[in-house]
């Protein structure tokens, strides 16, 4: 099982609803700041591993980083041209050239009057304390004569000047990019210490799934959840087991599940209703899963259900193809970014304002499908297609992303600031 969650707290007051009725508050539906907190209460980052520097790319930093070298790792010229002492140097005075010095080849002794041809990144040789440049030069045989001066330490890059070994270079938390692994190579280092990668497993339920590209059949609907929340989680990072499609079967639904709560973070998507073939939230109970809530105030999306088995994290989503991408991209991939090591785990919005008026539905906080277009001031205007729904996933690929109206916002007008998710 993953180690990134402590074990859940139980969550089964009751509450008086009425004199003859009691409600199980769980089944309260949540407000979305409330619901993701409960999802990210508790995670901590999975246990350190060690890897090399080349399989760190886009990961965080567990334990410092720390050089191995100084940077430059000795002195070193900035420029093409002749190692020379400056105070034997001044306009017209010719010096005799002794060698010729290319980056990590030998080196020499510059005496008095004496100069070496030098490449850039080339170590500085013992007794030249400045560089001449090749276009303040006249050449001859084997002669250099100076059109310029030169003082000490010209155009020489110091040993440690940027980086002294032992300097850390990276910090827990640090995400891996680009800049941050040249300096960490640069500086000799060859492995660091990273929470291992998470572990995902997700299984699509129900009998009405087919592949893409089977023949069609009546009654039947062409499942890609699998292949938007893989494609969402594996973004973030993560390891994905895709388990093969699950009949509305309690049997295959518990053993599949089961199966996937080795994993850090259980996927089910479908299922998790409380009709005659909803099989997902028994098969949880079966298993040993501890419900934290189920149902959210959220539009698409509202079913969606959370809950622990020890340390595993365990996501029931809608069936709907925008539920589950509003469902991974707002719950699933935080909880995936805390198991991460991230410092910034929260859903991964920027801010826009709408071009037309809209609003929340059912008072609910709804995604808006929209069309997101820069402004003149570089502003992002989310235009909300006609067609709304969870099920729209046409007006979903004719999109960019989601508005997102908060719910008890009202209608919003035009020009209003909005957050937006942008896919």
């Amino acid at each position: 099982m993953g180690e990134g969650a402590q074990a859940p707290r139980q969550r089964r007051g009751l509450r008086a609803a009425g004199p003859h009725h009691v409600a199980d508050r769980r089944l309260t539906l949540k407000d979305f700041d409330e619901a993701l907190a409960l999802v990210l209460e508790g995670i901590e980052p999975l246990a350190p591993e060690t890897v090399p520097l080349p399989r760190a790319e886009g990961r965080v930093i567990a334990e410092p980083a720390r050089a191995a070298i100084d940077l430059p790792p000795f002195d070193r010229t900035a420029m093409d041209g002749y190692a020379v002492r400056a105070a034997d140097v001044a306009p017209g005075v010719a010096l005799q050239v002794v060698g010729d010095l290319a980056a990590g080849g030998e080196t020499l002794v510059i005496g008095p009057h004496t100069a070496a041809r030098i490449s850039t990144g080339a170590a500085i040789p013992e007794g030249a304390d400045s560089i001449l440049k090749v276009e303040d030069t006249e050449g001859g045989d084997g002669v250099v004569t100076a059109t310029a001066s030169v003082r000490e330490g010209l155009h020489i890059r110091r040993r440690g000047e940027d980086v002294h070994a032992g300097d850390v270079l990276a910090r827990p938390g640090d995400v891996l990019t680009v800049a941050r692994l040249s300096a960490l190579a640069s500086a000799g280092v060859a492995t660091v210490s990273v929470p291992r990668v998470p572990k995902v497993s997700l299984i699509v339920t129900g009998d009405e799934l087919l592949p893409p590209g089977a023949p069609p059949e009546p009654g039947k609907i062409y499942e890609s959840n699998s292949l938007v929340v893989a494609s969402l989680v594996r973004a973030v990072g993560a390891e994905v087991e895709q388990q093969p499609p699950v009949p509305d079967d309690f049997e295959a639904t518990k053993a599949a599940i089961e199966h996937g709560l080795e994993s850090d973070i259980l996927i089910v998507s479908g299922g998790v209703s409380v009709g005659p073939h909803d099989h997902v939230k028994p098969a949880f109970e079966a298993c040993g899963v501890d419900e934290v809530f189920w149902r959210v105030r959220i539009k698409p999306g509202k079913p969606l259900w959370f809950g622990r088995r020890g340390r595993t994290l365990v996501f029931g989503l809608p069936g709907n193809p925008l539920s589950a991408i509003v469902g991974t991209a707002m719950f699933v991939l935080p909880a995936l970014r805390s198991l991460r090591g991230e410092p910034n785990v929260q859903p991964r919005l920027v801010k826009g304002r709408l071009g037309e008026p809209a609003g929340p539905s059912d008072n609910r906080t709804t995604f808006l499908i929209s069309k997101l277009v820069e402004d003149e001031d570089g502003t992002l205007v989310a235009w909300p297609t006609e067609r709304q729904g969870s099920h729209m996933t046409g007006a979903l690929g004719e999109s960019d992303g989601f508005a997102i109206a908060p719910h008890g916002s009202g209608s919003l007008p035009a020009g209003a600031e909005v957050q937006l998710l942008r896919l």
